[in-house]
């Protein structure tokens, strides 16, 4: 099991800005910059973010139960050159994202739909995406052992994706916390 540590606290802010600058700027730093240590775009999970992907650095990884998180999951959608804002629009308007956290339905928000900056990464020409998470604060995760899980309905009403992993929070001074 990973431990998701840093050598500094991941604040409110650098989780908004994990859910808000993924696919645009946190692209940018990730494309053009030496380091990815912080990097909005936040590939690894190495700064705040958890997605429910079995078999990802997420599943069984531990984070530190004294930073903020934000669980999420994006949708990427594109095409060739022709592919425009209005088709990922009627695409992704049509999709139902919802996640579970130990059992329980957990609310989240939906980012803007915005262009995607690095299609080339998936194979597309032009590609656009939202993502939808909750920002989680250092109170809202106890300490331990979590099931999240993600599902996605699409316009027509069936489940076209679901997934889940178990991560832990650990306490100050362990783990993930030391």
């Amino acid at each position: 099991m990973a431990e998701i540590a840093n050598s500094r606290p991941i604040t409110r802010g650098d989780v908004e800005a994990v859910l808000h600058a993924f696919g645009g700027g946190g692209q940018a730093v990730l494309l053009h910059g030496k380091t990815a240590q912080g990097a909005p775009a936040d590939f690894l999970g190495s700064h705040g973010s958890i997605r429910p992907f079995g078999g990802s650095p997420w599943d069984g990884a531990h984070f530190c139960a004294e930073d903020w998180h934000v669980i999420l999951i994006a949708d990427i959608e594109g095409g060739d050159a022709s592919f425009k804002h209005e088709d990922a629009e009627r695409i992704m308007n049509g999709l139902e994202i919802s996640f579970t956290l130990d059992g329980n339905p957990l609310p989240a928000t939906r980012t803007a739909i915005k262009r995607f900056l690095n299609p080339g990464l998936f194979g597309l020409q032009v590609a656009y995406y939202f993502q939808q998470g909750q920002i989680m604060s250092p109170s809202d995760l106890t300490v331990g052992s979590h099931r999240l899980e993600v599902t996605l309905v699409d316009e027509s009403g069936q489940q076209s994706f679901q997934d889940g992993i178990t991560f832990f929070v650990d306490a100050s001074g362990t783990g993930a916390c030391a």
